[in-house]
């Protein structure tokens, strides 16, 4: 029981972690030129709580911006990598130490060949000589978007407080996967498109409704039909989550490999979710008195009110 409540109350203490965390994204480019290597880089960096985060790209080779622009919620630079005196070998993401964000770095040769790499604060430089594995980039993303998606956490948690049994827990929390996963996929291949702040403003209402339902102790149309009310709600969450994803793109020789292992890493990080409440809340209805297992439900409602609030705001303004 602390250990839930202190968490949700880290979520109030901080404006900043009421949106997911958004990876930055490196793209560099081998072109054709006369000289022995030569790059266009292309690095999006995202905006959080209307701050840009500072970040620099620094790499062994001579780097030259050549231009910047801003874009609904992130900054984009493009910088010219002249390799000419040594192959490009170093890449290092200044400032990333002070955020809690990851870049993801997508390197394409003249060859063919492609290098996806992840960089994070805990070490925000890397050797392209050592061989770091790409593959599973897609799928790290996946499970901290999930883990830090706030948001996410707490519509999960309000639908195991609506089912009891493990049937039903089975059959809400799948109906609300497939629902996510399809939006996911729609919205990754510009299928459907919606704009990012109504979406992230109805799925905080979605958890005010959950969190005001779970408090009524008579029988409501919300908890005779959790797994309708899941899948509906589910549909949202999806766009959200394409919402981090936008953000880096897939990649054009692997993109259904990319969804896959993104919506692989949501799901392992759902799980996780899962199995902690789940344990949770078996303890508190054992051990605690029915006012302490509700508290949680009245934390979750008042986090979620001011996310409403304040992102129907910034559609407003």
């Amino acid at each position: 029981m602390r250990a839930f409540l202190l968490i949700l109350l880290l979520l109030i203490s901080s404006h900043a972690i009421s949106h997911e965390i958004r990876p930055a994204f490196l793209q560099i480019v081998e072109i054709d030129s006369d000289q022995e290597q030569f790059f266009e880089a292309s690095f999006r960096q995202p905006q959080i709580n209307g701050r840009y985060l500072g970040l620099q790209l620094q790499t062994n080779c001579e780097g030259t911006t050549t231009s910047a622009s801003l874009t609904d919620g992130a900054l984009i630079e493009s910088i010219q990598l002249n390799c000419a005196a040594a192959e490009l070998e170093t890449i290092s993401i200044n400032g990333l130490e002070r955020t809690l964000i990851d870049t993801l770095v997508s390197i394409q040769f003249k060859n063919g060949d492609v290098q996806e790499l992840l960089i994070n604060g805990e070490k925000p430089s890397i050797q392209l000589s050592e061989g770091t594995p790409s593959v599973p980039v897609y799928l790290t993303i996946g499970i901290e978007h999930l883990l830090f998606g706030f948001d996410h956490i707490l519509f999960v948690i309000m639908l195991l407080y609506m089912v009891h049994r493990p049937i039903q827990i089975l059959i809400v929390i799948t109906s609300f996967t497939i629902a996510h996963s399809l939006t996911l996929a729609l919205s990754a291949f510009n299928v459907v498109t919606l704009s990012a702040a109504p979406v992230e403003a109805i799925i905080a209402g979605s958890i005010v409704l959950l969190a005001f339902e779970n408090l009524k102790d008579k029988p409501t149309l919300t908890k005779q039909y959790p797994t309708i009310i899941a899948f509906g709600f589910g549909l949202l969450h999806g766009l959200g989550f394409a919402g981090a994803l936008a953000e880096i793109g897939l990649p054009e020789n692997s993109q259904l490999l990319a969804l896959f292992l993104f919506n692989v890493g949501i799901e392992i990080g759902q799980l996780a979710i899962i199995t902690f409440v789940l344990g949770f809340l078996t303890i508190a209805r054992i051990r605690y008195q029915q006012v302490l297992y509700q508290l949680p439900l009245f934390l979750t409602g008042s986090i979620a009110s001011y996310w409403f609030i304040e992102r129907s705001w910034q559609i407003l303004m």
